[in-house]
């Protein structure tokens, strides 16, 4: 976690002035001028999402999102001074950055006096977007609560529709007798000892009952048949066209 900078840039051996390699301090610093330009928002952008990352790290997580992400992130906002920034405009700087070749390609197409005027994010974002075809199409719309809420309950159902039909189909006729008896025995230690020998002692009275309620060719095993051999195709291609040749004669 960063906790005190020195904002002030050092000179090389020459006495020319350094960039500071920190994105941290260059955002600060960039933060710090009254008036900013679209290379200090930037800069600002890539603080910002410099600290994003290291919160991500610290609260073990692939998403900017979660409780302990949020309280990290918003401890580092506080010790490096970037929570002045309105949040809205903290958003719209790292949409920015997302998309920065773009923006500044399409910035520099400007005149003088446009490019001056705008730099703050949110009019870049607006501008940008408005008038350029690129920016409307690369720039996905974000989901409402609502249908971020619907997606869930619809991820839920089909959740619950898996695990019922899982629950339904614990074996098909295809599995053999002793993997059937592996998973009955499986099922039956999730209940008490007693229960599951009552289980037992009830499986073949119950059995029987409901043989005796289906149908008897429901209930007949169904057989194997026979597999045509080439001869048995050959006989029955011959007496097809012996047939035909005698409805034509």
């Amino acid at each position: 976690m960063y906790r005190e900078y020195s904002l002030e840039k050092q000179g090389n051996e020459h006495g020319l002035i350094q960039v500071n390699p920190d994105p941290v301090i260059r955002g600060q610093e960039a933060w710090g001028r009254l008036k900013k330009s679209l290379a200090d928002w930037f800069a600002v952008a890539e603080a910002l999402h410099h600290g994003q990352h290291l919160a991500m790290l610290e609260a073990r997580t692939n998403k900017p999102v979660g409780a302990r992400f949020q309280a990290i992130m918003g401890e580092w906002l506080r010790t490096t001074g970037f929570h002045e920034i309105d949040k809205g405009v903290r958003s719209r700087l790292l949409d920015c950055l997302k998309h920065r070749a773009e923006i500044g390609g399409w910035h520099k197409t400007l005149p003088a006096n446009k490019r001056q005027q705008l730099a703050h994010p949110n009019a870049v974002w607006r501008a940008w977007r408005k008038s350029t075809l690129s920016g409307r199409a690369t720039v996905t719309a974000r989901p409402s609560p609502t249908a971020k809420y619907k997606d869930e309950i619809a991820r839920l159902e089909n959740e619950n529709h898996v695990l019922r039909r899982a629950g339904d189909d614990l074996f098909t006729a295809t599995d053999t007798a002793i993997d059937i008896a592996r998973l009955l025995a499986d099922r039956l230690l999730r209940v008490t000892p007693s229960k599951a020998r009552q289980i037992l002692e009830l499986l073949p009275e119950l059995y029987a009952e409901r043989l005796a309620e289906t149908p008897h060719d429901k209930a007949r095993p169904h057989t194997r048949t026979k597999r045509r051999t080439v001869e048995d195709f050959q006989r029955d291609l011959a007496a097809r066209k012996a047939a035909a040749a005698g409805i034509q004669s």
